[in-house]
């Protein structure tokens, strides 16, 4: 059995963080080594930047360091392809990037992003988009083993934040997330709340209309246009409309939902939310009466993600705790990224989040040039987090991130992988972000690929 092939089989063990074998770190070296031998065949830019580094195989992770991608990448195509409707051009954009053959691809008739996603669902690609608040989304391509193997692996992230609990078809809960669209959580949310957590039918979604990428594209293109003075008076009259009446609907659809959900505080429920939304529904539910405390002891906070820009008081954990009363193990935690298979759980009694065996931990110098990893694999390090995925089959796996990161390389509590210690953005820091070289690098080559 191959090494990449044991690495997956890990996804159906009984607890992967702690299941993973005694030589985890050389097992993951040569998984590496065979995606790398693979993929270089697949995609002309891997192969053009492992010439130019002179890299012929991955002989310690060190090597890795220069053939890293970064989330950029993965919306490096010219914003003119997907204003003019250019599909065929994204399909070549899109070819860049993943080693599955992007044909058969029916482009009659697509009206938008989200057209063009279904199109390429159909001929194979499993494409995933990021939120696109830029107003640019990252396109991501997964084959169908890629989105099983996902779904396994984040039914295990799941099952690691609620640890030593075990959800039990027993708490009615809401999820402030649809269940299908574009965001890679959305059907492994719909998956895990519906066949582990809530009894039949007690899973509620605030909304049951697809999270598409079109509304975050087409504001990002007004934007340019404002900016370049290009927007039309009746173009920008039509936007403001657009986004009036959506608005209105979400209002009344967020209403609706704090209100099904005040029905039923006196009783264990789970709340699917990212921190902002928890922050907006107790504000709703002061508004309505609701006292500090008022919640069921017994409830659960799947939590996640950042603020992503939303400006909150600087104590808003603090204050959604205390509004909610719950003890702070019933608030389920994780790091993760759209670009990375799988969830990093919280591990309360170690106030840390655990690796999956499939995620090979990077730790870079902020300039993403060194590898800081420990040469005995022991010891806590600091710096710029970066991974490589070796569940990813229809793209390459390794991704640096905007995280400045302390990860701790000696096991603990019987966890197999080393175990992240804290998380900070880069951009959040006083220190700033650089432009990394290496995403440029990239980019260049996926210019020169497309050659349009």
């Amino acid at each position: 059995m191959s090494a990449i092939d044991q690495i997956k089989a890990l996804v159906d063990s009984a607890d992967p963080y702690r299941d993973a074998p005694a030589n985890l770190r050389e097992l993951q070296l040569e998984a590496v080594r065979e995606r790398f031998a693979e993929k270089r065949q697949q995609l002309k830019i891997l192969d053009r930047r492992a010439t130019e580094a002179g890299i012929t195989e991955v002989s310690s992770l060190q090597d890795l360091v220069p053939l890293l991608f970064t989330h950029t990448n993965y919306k490096s195509y010219p914003e003119s392809f997907v204003d003019k409707g250019q599909w065929g051009h994204m399909n070549t954009w899109l070819q860049t990037l993943t080693g599955k053959p992007v044909t058969g691809v029916n482009l009659e008739g697509i009206k938008d992003a989200d057209d063009w996603l279904d199109r390429l669902k159909d001929a194979g690609h499993h494409i995933f988009a990021s939120s696109g608040t830029s107003g640019k989304c990252s396109f991501l391509d997964q084959t169908e083993e890629d989105v099983a193997l996902a779904s396994k692996a984040y039914m295990q992230g799941f099952l690691g934040q609620w640890a030593p609990r075990k959800p039990d078809h027993n708490r009615p809960s809401f999820i402030f997330f649809p269940p299908t669209g574009v965001h890679r959580l959305c059907i492994h949310n719909y998956r895990f709340f519906t066949e582990y957590v809530a009894p039949e039918g007690e899973a509620h979604f605030i909304s049951e209309d697809p999270l598409r990428a079109t509304p975050g594209i087409r504001a990002g293109q007004l934007r340019r246009a404002l900016a370049a003075g290009t927007a039309l008076p009746e173009e920008i009259a039509a936007f403001e409309a657009e986004n009036q009446k959506n608005a209105e609907r979400a209002g009344v659809r967020f209403n609706a939902f704090v209100d099904k959900i005040h029905s039923k505080i006196d009783q264990p429920i789970c709340l699917g939310v990212m921190w902002p939304a928890a922050f907006q529904l107790m504000e709703a539910l002061k508004a309505r009466g609701v006292k500090d405390g008022a919640f069921h002891p017994d409830s659960m906070f799947q939590m996640g993600g950042g603020i992503k820009g939303v400006v909150l008081p600087d104590d808003f954990k603090e204050q959604i705790q205390r509004f909610f009363g719950v003890a702070p193990e019933n608030y389920l935690n994780s790091y993760a990224m759209v670009e990375m298979t799988g969830l990093n759980p919280f591990v309360q009694h170690l106030n840390a989040y655990a690796i999956p065996p499939w995620i090979v931990p990077l730790v870079l110098d902020k300039s993403a040039e060194q590898l800081l990893n420990p040469a005995d694999g022991k010891g806590v390090v600091e710096g710029r987090f970066a991974l490589f995925d070796l569940l990813t089959d229809a793209r390459w796996g390794g991704l640096i991130s905007g995280d400045k990161v302390v990860v701790d390389f000696d096991s603990a509590d019987g966890f197999s992988g080393p175990l992240v210690r804290s998380i900070a953005r880069y951009q959040d820091l006083e220190e700033g972000e650089d432009k990394l070289t290496c995403a440029g690098t990239i980019d260049s080559y996926v210019r020169g690929a497309i050659n349009l």
